[in-house]
């Protein structure tokens, strides 16, 4: 048997490419449907696009032989079908082996493209920053942070042709350091980064002086000082009873003690003795109250024998006598003995020498500035008189700088160690070694 028409249509159909399987089952089912079963006839043609449609298929002959001229693009040859014939439902459509599946464009999300801003714009600030610091020229390369325990650093070498290099102070240091002035005049602010540098005693000290149940915290640079002097003191006399009474107190603390004392003692004795809250140097941690305990006996320092030693040299480790009583009409509190307080060598020494209290010397340095004339001190020879300008070989340099608002310019000596201290009152003291 054989076909005497084939009905064709041409199907961009990539399921029916030569030698595929789908091209295979096609064969399959003609034979079925026309010979009455499968028989492979390798002469019926396959075709790389056409699909292949039998209908009203006829007889030629008892040899099951193919025509082999069949061609689909012969123009005697009908293409016209119904889907029913091609074996389809009425609702699919032809599919073009290169149609590409359209998919529907979705709408932005508002809140996607909110949040890819902000991470635009937190991105763009922050290169803005990296690069704006990177312009800041007028701050040394080895900025140093001005909040520690009176600032020191080491000022570079540059080929300027000048003797100094010029740093940038925040207004912010005026209020922190070891110069810093608190009395009824002068408030204390409670700078952050001075609150953090506070450490409780018990924990830093050693074994060469006590502590009352009274007593917390100290600067830490205070208490490193502390241990040093006590240490010195005895191996020079073998004495360990000295006991620090009160420290470091909060603005809180204060108020609390002032409240008892007034109660206690009366408003007057209150006023002489105890500094108003928030003027006290014990919010500083710069400032302590020492006694002498032998056995549970106490003593004051300025009246016990064995502490000799200890007051003619504290000033050469850093502390003075805060409250003398010849300066009660400039301290503004009566005389107390037990009262010491750390401002840092030289000047502890130079106010030694010089009779001076912490009012009137932090008065005295403002009549010395880098421009005109510095103050020079040499623990051989004393002050004295330094040209403004001019190198410093020997001893130490002392200066004060004038506030001038949020950041202050200050002129430091090439080549120099030097520290900056604010005087809680209107600048800075610059000491170089």
């Amino acid at each position: 048997m054989g076909y005497s028409r084939l009905r064709l249509e041409h199907r961009s159909e990539p399921f029916f490419k030569k030698g595929s399987e789908n091209s295979k089952k096609l064969r399959q089912n003609i034979y079925k449907k026309y010979f009455g079963g499968f028989r492979e006839n390798k002469n019926f043609p396959e075709y790389s696009r056409p699909t292949l449609l039998a209908a009203n298929c006829q007889p030629l002959a008892a040899n099951n032989t193919m025509n082999n001229n069949f061609d689909p693009d012969y123009p005697q040859v009908k293409r016209t079908y119904t889907p029913e014939e091609a074996g389809h439902e009425k609702r699919r459509r032809p599919v073009s082996r290169y149609s590409v599946k359209r998919i529907k464009k979705k709408k932005p999300n508002p809140g996607v493209l909110l949040l890819v801003l902000v991470f635009a714009a937190i991105f763009a600030v922050t290169i803005y920053l990296i690069a704006s610091g990177k312009s800041r020229t007028e701050l040394p390369a080895d900025t140093t942070d001005y909040f520690s325990d009176s600032v020191t650093d080491q000022t570079v070498t540059t080929d300027d042709g000048l003797p100094y290099t010029v740093i940038t102070v925040p207004s912010e240091q005026m209020y922190y350091g070891d110069l810093i002035l608190v009395n009824s005049q002068n408030e204390y602010f409670f700078p952050e980064a001075a609150e953090q540098n506070i450490v409780d005693i018990k924990s830093a000290k050693n074994e060469y002086y006590g502590l009352s149940s009274y007593s917390t915290g100290l600067s830490k640079n205070v208490i490193e000082q502390f241990n040093t002097l006590c240490t010195d003191y005895y191996n020079y006399s073998g004495f360990k009873w000295m006991q620090v009474n009160s420290a470091y107190r909060s603005k809180q603390e204060q108020i609390d003690l002032y409240a008892e004392y007034t109660e206690l003692y009366g408003a007057d004795y209150a006023k002489a003795y105890v500094a108003t809250p928030g003027f006290s140097e014990h919010h500083t941690g710069l400032a302590l109250d020492l006694n002498v305990n032998v056995d549970g006996s106490i003593y004051y320092v300025e009246s016990y024998e064995g502490c000799d030693w200890f007051r003619e040299n504290a000033k050469n480790y850093g502390f003075i006598l805060r409250y003398p009583d010849d300066k009660v009409h400039m301290t503004g509190i009566s005389y107390e003995s037990w009262h010491y307080r750390y401002v840092g060598t030289p000047h502890s020494q130079i106010m030694s020498d010089m009779n001076f209290c912490l009012e009137e010397y932090i008065n005295y340095l403002k009549n010395y500035t880098y421009d005109t004339v510095c103050l020079g001190y040499d623990a051989a020879t004393g002050v004295r008189d330094i040209p403004g300008g001019e190198e410093y070989d020997g001893g130490v340099m002392i200066y004060y700088v004038p506030c001038e608002g949020e950041e202050t310019k200050v002129k430091v000596p090439k080549n120099s160690e030097y520290t900056v201290s604010g005087n809680n009152v209107d600048g800075f003291v610059v000491t170089v070694k």
